[in-house]
């Protein structure tokens, strides 16, 4: 009996012994898949909060416009940034206001609306302050903006201006021709707002010009000057001193910059479109262009890269004439209806396109010496 005992004693020991150890297995591998469960939870909770705070960043800078920041400023990697690709907002246009300098000319008012037409805001900025265009947008603002009196353009380019078209020219007016004449106007007045433009950290100032105003041998020029009071000289003089301004060091590096544009003979007709349009530079060609079309490229070139510091002459495809050809051929157009035979003569700086930002493509930078 004691000997049966002692056997039933060992086998419930060694069965005790057995469910230990095999407790003890079992629990290991718990704990292993513990250890497991914690380690993935915690690098799905890393890669969660990443990705949380990315999208917390992208949604803020969609809300509040804020620029997307690559610099060592910056909240997120470049690498983290490089691996979201466009999921990223890109930075807003700038929206600040767009000053309209003779804004009551056929030119100035018709940039007053294309800007409109863009949802872009602008001061209509006149000599007198008073506007004839319309001004019932709230994206428009009137202003006095006398382009002879320094004071008067200081108090409307200022580091809240978004861009500057400088559309205003000599008037012809009795009483008024004395003072706005071409030299106050065309010249000591452009250079006045490009000094400001400069200043004030002004993006993009934009020079309504004319073709042919750098030949003062054409007949173009020839004719211009004499019926105008020397506005071509007034006009190259200006453009000429403008350029050594912006070409002084440090202002293209800040950011700062001009577009002059440089129109054929211009109508009082609805925009034919940018397909219609050509662009030159060397100003021996122009023909006739519509005043619609030439702000039209006056606002899209804010936007172009291409146009930075740039100077060109614009006219419709179908009127390119040689300089000493084109008057005879605006006139004959206009007051007959004959349609222009287009010059044949290629200076290799042409450009058309469907599209403006094509059209600004391959301009060379002026180069002021």
């Amino acid at each position: 009996k004691r000997k049966g005992h002692a056997q039933t004693q060992a086998a419930t020991q060694a069965a005790r012994d057995a469910r230990r150890r095999h407790n003890d297995k079992s629990g290991a591998a718990d704990a292993g898949r513990v250890g497991l469960d914690a380690t993935i939870t915690v690098r799905l909770s890393s890669v969660g909060l990443t990705l949380f705070l990315l999208a917390l960043h992208a949604l803020c800078a969609s809300a509040l416009r804020l620029p997307v920041d690559l610099s060592r400023r910056s909240a997120i990697s470049a690498g983290t940034v490089a691996a979201l690709g466009s999921a990223l907002p890109a930075l807003a246009a700038d929206q600040r206001a767009v000053v309209v300098l003779g804004a009551n000319g056929g030119t100035g008012l018709e940039c007053v609306n294309y800007l409109v037409g863009k949802g872009r805001p602008c001061v209509a900025a006149t000599r007198t302050g008073d506007f004839v265009g319309d001004s019932s947008s709230s994206l428009v603002s009137v202003a006095k903006g006398d382009v002879t009196s320094r004071e008067s353009l200081s108090s409307l380019i200022t580091r809240q201006t978004g861009a500057v078209i400088f559309a205003a020219s000599a008037s012809r007016k009795d009483g008024v021709k004395q003072t706005s004449n071409a030299k106050a106007v065309d010249r000591d007045g452009l250079v006045a707002c490009a000094q400001l433009c400069i200043e004030q950290q002004v993006p993009r100032l934009v020079v309504v010009s004319s073709g042919g105003v750098s030949k003062p041998k054409s007949a173009v020029y020839i004719f211009l000057n004499l019926a105008a009071g020397g506005i071509m000289d007034a006009k190259i003089s200006g453009e000429d001193q403008m350029r050594r301004l912006y070409a002084a060091d440090g202002v293209a590096d800040s950011g700062v910059g001009y577009t002059v544009v440089r129109p054929g003979g211009l109508l009082r007709e609805p925009g034919l479109g940018v397909s219609a349009l050509e662009l030159n530079q060397g100003d021996t060609k122009s023909g006739r262009i519509n005043r619609s079309d030439v702000a039209a490229i006056c606002i899209e070139s804010l936007d172009s890269a291409a146009a930075f510091d740039t100077t060109f002459e614009c006219y419709n495809a179908d009127s390119a004439k040689g300089l000493d050809d084109v008057m005879g051929s605006n006139a004959k157009a206009v007051s007959l209806g004959e349609k222009t035979e287009v010059s044949m003569v290629v200076t290799g700086f042409e450009r058309r396109a469907d599209t403006w930002p094509k059209l600004f493509q391959g301009l060379q930078r002026d180069r002021v010496v």
